[in-house]
């Protein structure tokens, strides 16, 4: 499964829950809600920073 599909889980229990239409921060990049496994926290992250991506409540992450 690639990082970007809707459903995939991080090594650091992170899971995709799909694209949204709003631009990201990196270079032609879209933002996708993330939902960590671990505490229940929301969050937007890059697509490109997926696979690394860490809760910015529990795991210390980027807000």
């Amino acid at each position: 499964m690639k990082t970007t599909e809707q459903g995939f889980v991080n090594q650091n229990d992170q899971r995709n829950d799909g694209c949204t239409q709003e631009p990201g921060t990196d270079h032609c990049q879209k933002f996708y809600r993330m939902t960590c496994l671990r505490c229940g926290h929301h969050y937007l992250a890059n697509g490109s920073d997926i696979w690394q991506r860490k809760c910015p409540k529990c795991l210390g992450g980027k807000p």
